[in-house]
C-alpha cells in the first residue's frame, strides 16, 4: 500500500525570487540530510512557473509503507520541511493531509498530524 502527504499554498501574490530561492534551499536540505533507510522519492514541489488560481506552492510527496512506525516517522520528517517552508511564505492559506487525512498547522509544532480527538471532530462536521 502507498502513502504520501499532499500540500499546497494559495495567496495573491505569487512567489518573490527569494522565497523562490530560500524554498528550494530548504527543499535540498531535507532531501540531502534523509536519515532513513528507504526513501521511496524527495519531497516534491510542483512546477512554480504554473501559478494560477492563487497557488503559489504545492506538492506531494510518497511514503514508505513498511511498517507504521517507519512511516510515521518518515512522514514527520517531511512535515518539518514543510513546516520550514510554511514559516517561510507568510500571508498563504495552508492545506496538508496525509492521504485523506487533514493535518494540523500548530503555531507552537508546526505541521503534525491530528490526535483521535480533532480526527473524530472533523470527522462529525
Amino acid at each position: 500500500m502507498s502513502y504520501a502527504l499532499y500540500y499546497k499554498a494559495t495567496r495573491k501574490q505569487s512567489l518573490t525570487e527569494q522565497e523562490k530561492i530560500i524554498t528550494k534551499k530548504i527543499i535540498e536540505k531535507y532531501c540531502s540530510k534523509y536519515p532513513f533507510k528507504r526513501k521511496v522519492e524527495d519531497f516534491c514541489m510542483y512546477d512554480e512557473n504554473e501559478y494560477q488560481d492563487n497557488i503559489i506552492f504545492s506538492g506531494s510527496t510518497k511514503l514508505p509503507g513498511n511498517g507504521p512506525k517507519t512511516l510515521f516517522e518518515v512522514a514527520n520528517y517531511w512535515l518539518e520541511c514543510l513546516t520550514e517552508i510554511t514559516k517561510l511564505l507568510v500571508n498563504a492559506e495552508w492545506n496538508a493531509t496525509f492521504d485523506d487525512v487533514e493535518l494540523v498547522l500548530d503555531a507552537d509544532e508546526g505541521w503534525r498530524f491530528p490526535t483521535d480527538e480533532e480526527y473524530k471532530k472533523r470527522q462529525s462536521d
